[in-house]
């Protein structure tokens, strides 16, 4: 077992807070939508992880090896890199199968609800102090996801909830933790391209005994053509999505890391409209504004907690 060491995140990063957090929420946006139209095309869970997880890799390591040499040799690199990968693909495989079975902005309220969690997990460990900004950023981003979804009819009618939305609310805590997990446990003096090839080769090599078995040789090596070209998709995104989430675990802790979901909810909305035809109002002009004041908080709060560390290591 990893002992837990000091949070490892640092304020120095080549890109800022909002960049990073617009990268990763766009992406956590598209996503869904993506991974809903890879059910439709009868790709399975247990395929879009195996498969994207040993690309991503594949190519991460790639791009980093242009740069220089990329060290791998490190038992604690890839223990990390396992933990991670469990910890992420529970929830991620969980979200593969709740996705095909409730709207894609449903989805994304019950998903924006993970700030929450990460907040509060954040302040029990210690790694956070009770801020208020961070309160309100979390307070703003939540309305601003819930206002997408909640509409008259729901005010009139209650919100019914079926055993799928019931399950759709593990994923805040699951995907908290995994927050958590990857900020409090990194690697001392591992840089995010080793992390990044460690966790994704680790996920695909531990997920494929478990794709052989449960879906079957023949089965898992079946993948039509408009799921092959969906899935390249996917794994090229999550390339990109690696990149800016280990960025901001390591540079700005797991609680800001979180805030891109709220970014998130409002793309998924836009996106799900135009590839699903779901209807948008004129809530998402308020919902937008929301979200937007959200990410102003909490890169308010984050240049606050930078400033404090600054003037405690002088």
């Amino acid at each position: 077992m990893i002992a837990p060491s000091a949070p490892s995140h640092t304020p120095q990063s080549k890109v800022g807070l909002i960049p990073n957090l617009l990268g990763l929420g766009l992406f956590w946006g598209l996503s869904p939508v993506m991974t809903k139209a890879l059910a439709g095309f009868g790709v399975s869970p247990l395929q879009t992880i195996t498969y994207s997880s040993l690309a991503v890799g594949v190519v991460l390591f790639s791009v980093w090896r242009a740069f220089g040499p990329v060290k791998l040799n490190d038992a604690r690199l890839w223990l990390f890199g396992l933990g991670c990968a469990v910890m992420l693909n529970i929830p991620f495989g969980l979200s593969l199968t709740v996705v095909g079975h409730v709207p894609v902005s449903t989805f994304s309220i019950v998903t924006s609800t993970t700030p929450l969690f990460g907040y509060l997990l954040a302040v029990i460990t210690g790694m956070e102090k009770p801020n208020r900004l961070r309160i309100l950023a979390i307070i703003a981003g939540f309305l601003g996801a819930a206002l997408l979804i909640i509409d008259a009819d729901m005010i009139d009618h209650g919100l019914a909830i079926d055993p799928w939305l019931a399950a759709a609310f593990g994923l805040p805590l699951f995907y908290a933790l995994y927050h958590l997990f990857a900020a409090r446990l990194w690697p001392k003096g591992r840089e995010t391209s080793a992390v990044g090839i460690a966790e994704s080769m680790a996920a695909g090599l531990a997920f494929l005994p478990l794709l052989l078995i449960i879906d079957g040789p023949t089965v898992a090596t079946t993948i039509s053509t408009p799921g092959l070209i969906l899935l390249v998709g996917v794994s090229v995104l999550w390339v990109v999505e690696r990149i800016a989430f280990f960025n901001l675990v390591r540079h700005f802790g797991p609680v800001s890391t979180v805030q891109a979901v709220n970014l998130a909810t409002v793309s998924t909305v836009v996106m799900g409209a135009v590839i699903y035809g779901e209807p948008i109002d004129a809530r998402i002009i308020v919902s937008a504004a929301l979200v937007i004041l959200a990410l102003w908080l909490n890169a308010k709060a984050e240049r606050g907690r930078e400033k404090i560390q600054a003037a405690a290591s002088q």
